[in-house]
């Protein structure tokens, strides 16, 4: 009898840890705050509003107690003002103690002073919460322009893919808005969910302009990981989304649209894989549409991984003279002709301009004469930050002619010279030769341009990081580079948790994470022989 009391009460506690939690909200406040805990058990949390549509479903590690909070996440919900969200929890980590720790505040809570953390980007658009990786539907449209990105908002590992959203007018200065797509409407007819919820998860894409109706409305293309290429609109300049279904069925992810005005025609290139030999084949695959509803798959080129790029640019800035650019995820490039089924290169092999922390860059449609890309820069911060992973500076891309062929060049945008502030300039002979940064700038933020002699190794550092040239291999750090005039040049950006390099006039650019992260210095060192001017920056918050 002991033993099936025993066995009874053991089956209760588990039933008990295993059933949903549930618990109402009254939105009386612009936020609903959940308390992170990084390293609690995951619980699927579901959002529902009072006429039982699903405005959120997530997967979260959500605090037992106040003071196992790491960071606080935030959905914004002030479009439900008045009305009572159904919270439902499950799995895990569900129960009714941690629904118990979400609230609804005007502010949310913080252990630094949001734009103001130790490792918070300042010179760049960086995510205020959560995991970021791919840039996605980058355009530019009425004075504004549009990035996405893949975004888990309540956690700081990869997960839940939203599509976050932000403006700028300058690509300087960034104003983040509300999340674009939301994930997990799987199990949900279209009347019970939110305009913007996918059937899976919202996977990379792009965004353009809609050429073919000229009625002002904005296209989102993404991967949906349950039915694949997927379609939603906006009719409100990018504020709001609607989820209009799937495109194309198929194994790859990533698509790129382009509009074809001569023809009328949209060409979308997309990641996609096939069985070969019991191997996988990857490959970017293109499709034509004039209706953007019916596509023909038209043609392919091997060899090339996920989130594709295709791009057409004058060479050394003839508009009579262009050629298209191809690139994938990893940011290696070829450089042809292409004729909307068929891209022919124009020579072996691929070529590389992006080194370091660099993946999956997307471009911004609709700018006429530029090219500007931004990348996922893999920076990862600490498990207190309450944001994880970065973006790249804006670039700009131009093919030029060089001794060796046309190549790829890439340069951080000029708008960003609106940052400079004071400056300082220096040359040495060696060994060593040392700028003292007392009281010039915040210790932290600086474009520097370096001239080295090409004939010597040299050296430039900053705290406990440096770059080197070493002369005998003609590399800068990893970056295979020709000197010109006896001379290698290059720009530094340095920001809070990263720098970033452009080298010889774009030539070669370089990401990487800071070895002393959030650290100030005190000095910068030119090892070797060389000029070196520095500007100290303000930040963009």
């Amino acid at each position: 009898m002991k033993r099936f009391i025993a066995f009874c009460f053991w089956a209760f506690l588990v039933l008990t840890a295993c059933a949903d939690s549930v618990r109402q909200i009254k939105v009386e406040n612009r936020f609903l705050i959940l308390p992170i805990c990084n390293s609690a058990e995951k619980q699927t949390v579901e959002i529902t509003d009072e006429n039982g549509i699903r405005v959120h479903q997530f997967i979260v590690t959500l605090a037992n107690a106040p003071e196992q909070a790491n960071w606080w996440s935030f959905l914004d919900v002030q479009e439900y003002a008045g009305q009572t969200l159904t919270l439902k929890s499950t799995g895990a980590g569900s129960s009714a103690e941690t629904l118990a720790l979400v609230q609804n505040l005007a502010e949310v809570p913080r252990r630094e002073p949001l734009f103001a953390e130790r490792l918070r980007p300042q010179l760049r658009f960086s995510q205020i919460q959560g995991w970021n990786n791919d840039p996605n539907g980058m355009f530019f449209w009425n004075g504004e322009f549009h990035l996405f990105w893949q975004s888990n908002p309540v956690g700081l590992p990869w997960g839940n893919m939203y599509w976050g959203h932000a403006v700028s007018k300058d690509l300087v200065h960034w104003v983040e808005l509300p999340l674009a797509l939301r994930p997990f409407g799987h199990d949900l007819p279209k009347e019970k969910k939110v305009p913007s919820m996918a059937v899976g998860q919202c996977f990379s894409g792009c965004a353009v302009p809609a050429w073919d109706s000229g009625n002002g409305d904005l296209l989102a293309f993404f991967t949906d990981t349950a039915v694949g290429e997927a379609l939603a609109v906006s009719h409100d300049a990018g504020r709001t989304w609607t989820y209009e279904g799937l495109l194309v069925p198929h194994r790859g992810r990533d698509p790129q649209l382009n509009w074809f005005p001569e023809t009328k025609t949209w060409l979308m290139s997309v990641y996609d894989e096939r069985d070969a030999g019991g191997n996988v084949e990857r490959l970017i695959a293109f499709y034509q549409s004039k209706d953007r509803k019916n596509w023909e798959r038209t043609g392919e080129i091997r060899d090339f991984y996920e989130c594709p790029n295709l791009n057409r640019l004058a060479v050394d800035g003839d508009p009579a003279n262009t050629r298209w650019v191809l690139w994938a995820a990893d940011g290696q490039y070829v450089v042809g002709d292409f004729d909307g089924k068929t891209f022919v290169p124009e020579h072996e092999g691929k070529f590389r301009v992006h080194y370091g922390r660099f993946y999956a860059s997307q471009c911004f449609s609709n700018t006429p004469g530029r090219l500007i890309q931004i990348g996922w820069a893999q920076v990862p911060m600490d498990e207190n930050t309450p944001f994880n992973q970065a973006f790249t500076l804006p670039i700009e891309l131009t093919l030029r002619t060089t001794p060796a062929g046309i190549r790829l060049f890439a340069e951080p945008v000029k708008e960003l010279e609106v940052l400079r502030q004071e400056s300082k300039e220096t040359s040495g002979e060696g060994p060593v030769t040392t700028i003292d940064l007392a009281g010039f700038g915040d210790g932290q933020l600086y474009e520097v341009e370096v001239t080295l002699d090409a004939a010597q190794n040299a050296a430039f550092a900053f705290g406990k990081n440096q770059i080197v040239w070493n002369a005998s291999e003609r590399r800068l750090d990893e970056m295979p580079l020709e000197p010109q005039d006896g001379k290698i040049t290059f720009r530094l950006f340095i920001d809070r948790p990263m720098y970033e390099i452009s080298a010889q006039r774009g030539a070669a650019y370089k990401t990487a994470g800071r070895q002393d992260s959030g650290e100030k210095f005190q000095s910068f060192e030119l090892r070797g022989a060389g000029t070196v001017k520095v500007w100290s920056l303000k930040g963009i918050h």
